[in-house]
């Protein structure tokens, strides 16, 4: 769709041909397929539209694009010929000085040493770039110049001009291309079709083409023919939809797009792009796409670009088709909006339906790629027809879309066995499905097994749907860092399946993966350089499943079995940067292995340890690994800690927003029966899954809960202290200031023991908030040290008291003795 002038000077300087427009954003919470089951199981199958734009032709040959990269800007001093092998350092100097030159004979006397065809094609740019300045009979006359040139470099000998056979033929292609333009003449066209067509046959037969010009020549030739009453269109026709295209004939479009096919097949951005725009201005009005429907090319284009690009009508807003977001408010993800889910505000595009209208026309032998057809007749309504198109082919799509069909019929058995089959259909590689695609057939293959009841096999198909349990896909600039479908999975993990029935899992399907060496990149200063390493070095599946299973042992009181279960210090993936006051970065290795150790150890301490201030202490230490460490090693992958997000949200994970929501004002359900009622609302819901989801609740169940159990162990602490020691009151201070952001019922419990049974201490005006460190070794002497001080108080206040008491003391002593001796006399007697 280039402009010539355009073009050429992009393959002068550049060598790269054609750009993509990529709209990046913030990150989105990933989806999760269980946050709606039904709109999960509904809707449309479909491959993204770059994929099938890829394989709407096959490529039968090696040639290769190179505008693959759409950010690419190429500097505007580059020199093609600095990427030629056959050209040594004084020959690329020589040529630099060629391009310098005011015109090309100039430009030839220079090149003296340079390869014959190279230096032709330097002095042939040279004329080339000079005749898009001036219009005009100057500008022909370099053209023509510029003509012979390229045209002497195809008649030198097969040993010579190969180096620049294919960039000859293409300039030549490219100067008729611009005389056509200019004249309006079909001749020419023709003509230069067949130097496009030439520069492929060279590049085919080995000629050099470092630029991918072969492939270029695909979308350029095809451009020709977007030709009509109008003369020729480009680009801004297709975009601002001028009656341009609408006088191109139909035979001319479809060759046209399958040359942008073949270009698309080889890698080509261009090619893809040009795709697109040709697939949304023919889907802009039926007689466009009824002229097309007919070619198998152009309906797999029409097809493919109205599964991938076109959305449902959202609240009757016809814009919405092309809104990502026009229904971000029902479905909390971003996506266009799919009418198949069965959402009220969704109706199918009237597009869709007049494409289905115009392929219902043709003879059913001429519906190419069925299963894709019938994906598109899913998605409006039109089950009979999905039916028929599925059932003739024995793809991954087909028998997906026939899992669909089954759910609307009511027969989950029929549907599992067709999500079986077309998992089944993956691995032989049938080319029905891109890579994403799979692993979205397999997640909802997990949807359905776990709303039958099959809680370790819904697990493992939600985990593997992202691929291998002992890797992790490199994370993109942008998004969070984790395995697709994983916060499904870990829902399963962590809130459905038993403890026995994860560990099982775990032992036997993910163990831990060999731990990288820990790079260099570690050792400088700048975080980006570990931030990029990390992007590429992600956590697998299996040691992300562990340290789920590790921190969940912990909770339910196996910390000596969950160690082994924790990432080894060293290993660099689970490293963490941290940044001092000065912001300054820091690489930490991960210690969760040695501080759930740690706080296993003082557990056990203050289960069994000798002496109350010695079980004081131990339950102090315990209370702050709690408190300390509670995420690393105690909280919950989802709600209500968020571990799989450090913290940092209340919500976007698992199947609970409830302490968001009452963070809005909304009541949290009073009980766990209650609160797994509301979370796991609709179909494809067990009662079993609700009421293993109620038992696997956090105790307590709030935010941060482990920040509860570290005041609770500093409650159990004061147990074992003198009410009015010092440490009493510190223990407890500490307590109160683990929650007294979080839980204010419990603070205050906390400061009303205190202030009943506590003593007046140095911070008490600050309780809660500032606290000393517990004075242990003081409250160990305190019952001592506390009846001295009565002592010394009674002898200093009452001593003619305490003499009295004395003096009573050794009477009755006296009598005691004397009552003995009297006995024993008596005995003696006897």
């Amino acid at each position: 769709m280039s402009n010539p002038k355009k073009l050429a000077k992009a393959l002068l300087f550049a060598g790269l041909i054609g750009a993509g427009v990529v709209i990046a954003c913030g990150p989105d919470f990933p989806a999760q397929l269980l946050d709606d089951r039904g709109g999960t199981l509904h809707a449309t199958p479909s491959n993204s539209f770059r994929y099938e734009a890829a394989r709407l032709t096959p490529a039968t040959d090696a040639l290769r694009a190179r505008d693959t990269d759409p950010y690419y800007q190429p500097p505007q001093a580059y020199i093609p010929e600095d990427d030629d092998p056959e050209l040594d350092a004084t020959q690329r100097n020589a040529i630099r000085k060629m391009r310098a030159q005011a015109d090309g004979d100039a430009a030839y006397a220079a090149g003296a040493g340079v390869p014959e065809a190279a230096r032709l094609y330097a002095a042939g740019a040279v004329d080339y770039l000079l005749a898009q300045r001036e219009p005009g009979g100057l500008g022909e006359q370099r053209l023509a110049r510029a003509q012979r040139r390229f045209q002497a470099i195809l008649a030198l000998p097969a040993a010579q001009s190969v180096a620049r056979s294919v960039w000859a033929s293409y300039m030549l292609a490219d100067i008729g291309d611009i005389s056509s333009a200019i004249h309006d003449d079909a001749a020419a066209r023709a003509q230069t079709a067949k130097a496009y067509e030439h520069a492929r046959e060279l590049a085919r037969a080995g000629a050099p083409d470092p630029l991918g010009l072969a492939v270029a020549s695909y979308g350029q030739q095809a451009r020709l023919l977007l030709t009509g009453a109008q003369g020729e269109c480009s680009y801004i026709d297709l975009l601002n939809d001028t009656p341009c295209m609408d006088a191109v004939p139909a035979a001319a479009l479809k060759q046209a797009i399958r040359l942008y096919a073949e270009q698309a097949a080889r890698g080509s951005s261009s090619g893809h792009a040009s795709l697109r725009l040709l697939a949304s201005w023919a889907l802009g009005k039926p007689e466009r796409a009824r002229a097309l429907i007919d070619d198998p090319v152009s309906q797999g284009l029409l097809v493919s670009y109205a599964l991938a690009r076109l959305g449902d009508i959202v609240d009757g807003q016809p814009d919405s088709a092309f809104d990502a977001y026009a229904n971000f408010d029902a479905t909390g993800q971003p996506g266009l909006a799919d009418s198949a889910r069965g959402a009220p505000n969704v109706e199918p595009n009237p597009t869709l339906k007049s494409l289905v209208s115009a392929l219902q026309a043709l003879d059913v032998r001429q519906v190419a790629n069925a299963d894709r057809v019938a994906a598109l007749a899913y998605r409006i309504g039109r089950y009979d027809l999905a039916q028929s198109l599925a059932s003739r082919l024995d793809t991954a799509l087909a028998w997906w879309v026939r899992a669909k069909l089954a759910l609307r019929q009511g027969d989950s058995v029929q549907a599992a066995q067709a999500y079986a089959r077309a998992a089944a259909a993956f691995p032989r590689a049938d080319g029905s499905l891109d890579a994403d695609s799979a692993g979205r057939l397999r997640a909802e293959q997990g949807v359905l097994t776990l709303s039958r009841g099959q809680y370790v096999e819904a697990l493992d198909q939600l985990l593997r749907a992202g691929g291998p349990l002992d890797a992790a896909r490199p994370a993109e600039e942008e998004g969070w860092p984790m395995t697709p479908y994983w916060n499904d999975a870990a829902y399963v993990a962590e809130r459905v399946l038993t403890l026995d029935e994860l560990k099982q899992y775990v032992d036997t399907q993910a163990p831990a993966t060999p731990a990288p060496a820990r790079p260099k990149v570690f050792d400088l200063k700048d975080g980006d350089d570990y931030y990029g390493w990390a992007r590429q070095h992600p956590v697998p599946t299996a040691d992300r499943l562990r340290l789920l299973l590790a921190r969940r042992m912990v909770r339910e009181g196996m910390i000596d079995q969950a160690v082994p279960y924790f990432p080894a210090e060293a290993d660099p993936r689970f490293a963490r940067m941290r940044y001092d006051a000065a912001g300054v970065a820091k690489l930490e290795n991960d210690a969760s292995r040695s501080q759930a150790a740690a706080y296993a150890a003082a557990l056990r301490d203050a289960g069994n340890g000798w002496g109350r201030t010695g079980r004081a202490q131990a339950w102090h230490q315990a209370g702050l690994m709690a408190r300390r460490h509670g995420m690393e090693i105690m909280g919950y992958e989802e709600d209500p800690d968020y571990a799989v997000y450090d913290g940092s949200y209340t919500y976007g994970a698992g199947r609970n927003y409830f302490l968001w929501t009452q963070e809005h004002g909304n009541a949290i359900p009073a009980t766990p029966a209650q609160r797994a009622e509301a979370a796991l609302p609709g179909p494809y819901v067990t009662q079993q899954e609700r009421e293993r989801y109620a038992a696997s609740e956090a105790r307590p169940y709030a935010r941060f809960h482990y920040r509860q159990i570290a005041a609770s162990h500093m409650m159990k602490a004061a147990d074992e202290l003198p009410a009015r020691s010092q440490a009493y009151a510190a223990v407890l201070c500490q307590g109160t200031r683990f929650v007294i952001n979080d839980a204010p019922d419990v603070a205050a419990k906390m400061y009303r023991r205190y202030v009943e049974t506590g003593a007046v201490v140095p911070f008490s005006g600050s309780f809660g908030q500032e606290c000393a460190e517990p004075d242990f070794k003081g409250a160990a002497r305190f019952h001592y040290v506390q009846a001295w001080k009565a002592w010394e108080r009674l002898r200093h206040d009452h001593p003619g008291r305490l003499l009295a008491a004395g003096l009573l003391a050794l009477a009755a002593a006296a009598a005691g003795v004397a009552l003995w001796v009297w006995r024993a006399r008596r005995g003696a007697q006897g």
